[in-house]
């Protein structure tokens, strides 16, 4: 009952904070308004992903701390657009005649890493069941807390000035204030949280090099969204000042989160090797397509320029040359995946293709029969098989 009603708690707080965020987003303004990366209202976004996961777990397995991490996440993201909102309308928009603008600010700096940090740390260390690999790791949870708390001590009572796109005075001050700025601060982040971070995902590897059955599959799910983003992060390396693209790196992050829900919640509801194995053979054919179709053009047009004088023969021909090769190209990368990495899959299904073979010209029952026992002990590995003939009449 306890635990519905933190849910229930801190999924009205976090509405509460994604209206009042859309409100401030929207509101007119005279004043030009500050650039931001990405797209204004992610916040909320990122509220309403990770509170409905975060609700959904926290319900149906209330000691699984994965679900209070994504709820204390979704709590704190909206929180921090809504104060960065409300200072740059209080501040600039109205001159500072609305109060609690540097308030605003404040908690623009204590939101931040409490947001953030945990999914970067020890979401890591208690995914997918919310304990730790072992209790070896416990010095590891005691730091990365530890630093977390230092982090956000530092940041909202020691630093000045405060805030990322505002920067003011910080209203509280202790008397030994340390001027940093964003640069300085940025760094002091990585000194602290990044250690936690790298041990964390250690964690995470080393739960997965002992895991078997769902545990296994789980985190699967999480590894590949994890791959996904970093090569969409590797790709789109230079995003600052196109919106398409910071949009897309936010919207890409999401995607962590939502496999590791989706593992939690509904990991038998997809086959997550078959997501694996297809995206490891259409990202590789996708590539090599590209590579050859370029290549083609590019030598194409330096072999044929006196002849065709310019004229996209060159481009037809090389589209021609590519839906040619597709599908001798998959069909070999499709293979190499299949025996690199689904060594047992792969045995089976060319042992498989082989008994279908000597089948045909096979007419001795008693062979057939141990042919196929053995077939299905290669394939399969049973605990016992029999074959069941019935006499005829």
């Amino acid at each position: 009952m306890i635990q519905r009603l933190m849910v229930v708690a801190f999924g009205t707080a976090t509405f509460l904070m994604v209206g009042a965020d859309a409100v401030l987003v929207v509101l007119p303004r005279t004043t030009a308004l500050p650039e931001v990366f990405g797209l204004r209202g992610m916040g909320a976004l990122w509220g309403v992903v990770l509170t409905s996961l975060g609700g959904a777990i926290a319900l149906r397995q209330p000691r699984n701390s994965v679900g209070w991490i994504f709820l204390l996440s979704g709590l704190f993201a909206p929180l921090l657009e809504a104060a960065n909102e409300y200072a740059f309308y209080a501040l600039v928009e109205r001159g500072g005649t609305l109060p609690g603008g540097e308030w605003a600010v404040w908690l623009t700096q204590l939101s931040l890493p409490v947001a953030f940090f945990p999914m970067l740390t020890y979401l890591l260390l208690v995914f997918p069941n919310g304990q730790l690999p072992s209790a070896r790791w416990r010095p590891v949870v005691w730091y990365t807390v530890s630093v977390i708390v230092a982090w956000t001590a530092a940041a909202t009572l020691v630093f000045t000035p405060i805030g990322y796109a505002l920067r003011l005075p910080n209203p509280v001050s202790l008397g030994f204030a340390i001027a940093l700025d964003l640069t300085g601060q940025s760094l002091v982040a990585a000194i602290l949280v990044g250690p936690a971070a790298i041990l964390c995902a250690a964690a995470l590897v080393y739960r997965f090099r002992g895991s078997q059955g769902v545990e296994r599959q789980q985190l699967k799910w999480v590894a590949f969204a994890a791959v996904v983003v970093v090569v969409g992060i590797f790709l789109l390396p230079v995003s600052s000042g196109s919106k398409p693209l910071e949009i897309t790196k936010q919207l890409a992050l999401l995607v962590v989160p939502l496999a590791a829900g989706t593992a939690i919640l509904r990991y038998r509801l997809y086959d997550i090797d078959l997501l694996i194995k297809r995206t490891l053979v259409y990202g590789s054919l996708t590539a090599v397509l590209g590579l050859v179709y370029v290549a083609s053009v590019l030598l194409s047009q330096q072999l044929l320029r006196g002849l065709t004088g310019g004229s996209d023969i060159a481009v037809a021909g090389s589209t021609l040359l590519v839906v040619a090769l597709f599908q001798p190209i998959r069909s070999r990368v499709q293979e190499f995946v299949d025996r690199r990495f689904y060594r047992a899959r792969y045995d089976a299904t060319r042992t498989i293709d082989a008994f279908s073979v000597r089948l045909r010209g096979d007419v001795d029952l008693d062979s057939v029969r141990a042919d196929l026992i053995s077939v299905i002990h290669d394939t399969i590995h049973p605990a016992h098989a029999s074959v069941w003939l019935r006499r005829p009449r």
